[in-house]
């Protein structure tokens, strides 16, 4: 028997949305054929705005995915529809025309007040420009160098399409090793020859067209420094784990943790979890578990420089947690915690 077929063997498999955005509708429904294994008929991109296909892809040995991959259309005309289809995506690629270079940034902003905690890959299509003739004319110039050094944007060469899913992968497993949240940037540079497996592919890239913009909140970097800084000096019973966590320990119900980038994410360590002893409990495995404590709508109030409403939220989760019990807790919180709570051991 091998190794494959023994029952110790799992093979674990992870269900992503990935979008794929750009102003080359074409090359983007040869790329979404190219890599998968079964799809909707592509008339549904024209009719709704978006296609839908499923990726099967093999990252290691015990690594299986299965992407799904939404091929949304970025044309004028759907401009106000797309951003309804972001919601659930964990990774966006972006096809980049060398003639419209420009499209990186406009791009960027978008995802940046719309998705927070998300990875994107920017692929530039290399036809008659190198690299270094890129690089040189417009990733060196102040607006994208600065982008590129605030944001650890990593810049890439890639000789198949399958790279930019390696890329995906590998960060997927990062961020769940590691719970790092925060935004991930790739610029990957591959020939055209080397994208597509048929030669006499072209495309005219459009226009980049703003989106509906009403409704829309922005989401800015928190200030992370400064909002240590504060905490620091309110000498709360917390502990800090570098290099980006906050951790609460509550006598009711376990441990939390806040993560200081993104949006301050809170994850949650149920009390009986912690001194449980069966260690093939599914519930353990999973833990900590994602709490959703979010901003309302008003813009709030600060007397406190660089302070704005994220950094003040981020100061309320820790003290209502520190003191938290079954009675101060808003109810849909309480909800969230109770049926983390429910012991899979039990039922």
């Amino acid at each position: 028997m091998s190794s494959l077929d023994s029952p110790l063997y799992e093979k674990k498999i992870m269900k992503k949305k990935v979008c794929i955005l750009g102003g080359m509708e074409h090359y983007k429904d040869e790329f979404q054929k190219e890599l998968s294994s079964n799809a909707l008929p592509i008339e549904n991109k024209q009719n709704i705005g978006v296609n839908i296909s499923k990726i099967d892809f093999s990252f290691r040995e015990n690594d299986i995915f299965e992407f799904l991959l939404w091929n949304i259309d970025c044309r004028q005309q759907r401009a106000y529809l797309r951003t309804i289809f972001y919601n659930g995506a964990e990774a966006i690629i972006i096809l980049i025309s060398e003639k419209k270079i420009d499209q990186i940034l406009h791009y960027f902003d978008e995802i940046q007040a719309r998705l927070p905690s998300i990875m994107v890959v920017f692929c530039i299509i290399l036809e008659q420009l190198t690299k270094d003739e890129i690089i040189y004319q417009y990733l060196s110039v102040k607006d994208f160098k600065s982008k590129i050094e605030s944001y650890n944007i990593q810049i890439k060469e890639i000789s198949k399409p399958s790279d930019i899913l390696d890329q995906i992968c590998s960060n997927f497993l990062k961020k769940e090793r590691y719970k790092e949240l925060e935004n991930v940037y790739y610029i990957d540079f591959i020939p055209l020859n080397l994208l597509f497996f048929q030669s006499n592919i072209s495309d005219e890239c459009n226009d980049y067209f703003e989106p509906e913009t009403r409704n829309t909140e922005d989401i800015h970097k928190i200030n992370t420094e400064k909002l240590i800084d504060y905490i620091l000096n309110l000498k709360l019973d917390i502990i800090f784990e570098p290099p980006n966590w906050i951790k609460i320990k509550n006598k009711n119900f376990g441990t939390f943790s806040i993560y200081l980038r993104g949006n301050g994410n809170v994850y949650y360590f149920p009390k009986k979890c912690e001194n449980c002893k069966e260690t093939k409990c599914l519930k353990l495995k999973k833990a900590p578990f994602f709490i959703c404590i979010e901003a309302g709508e008003s813009n709030g109030w600060t007397n406190i420089k660089a302070f704005d409403q994220i950094e003040l939220l981020i100061l309320s989760k820790i003290i209502a947690l520190k003191e938290a019990n079954e009675n101060n807790l808003p109810k849909s919180l309480l909800n969230q915690i109770n049926k983390i709570n429910i012991c899979d051991k039990g039922k």
